[in-house]
């Protein structure tokens, strides 16, 4: 019988790590990618955030009362009445 030798034994067991360890890697780019993603869409939705609010400002501050007559149903009848 001849014996199994230590070298067998550190092959078996490295080709499992390599591959764990290649995984890991992929995963962490994959996780850096991810962040640096989520980055970009914060500041994104920051500007959209401040680009609402002057919006929102330039409504409220507008004067619509002189373009826009009041609306009254009795008077303001549709043609098909």
């Amino acid at each position: 019988m001849t014996k199994p030798t230590d070298n067998d034994d550190y092959a078996s067991f490295s080709a499992p790590i390599e591959d764990l360890q290649v995984r890991i890697a992929f995963l962490d780019d994959l996780v850096e990618q991810l962040n640096e993603q989520l980055v970009v869409q914060g500041q994104e939705i920051d500007a959209l955030k401040k680009q609402m609010q002057f919006l929102y400002q330039r409504v409220e501050a507008a004067d619509l009362s002189e373009g826009i007559a009041a609306f009254d149903p009795l008077t303001n009848r549709p043609p098909h009445y």
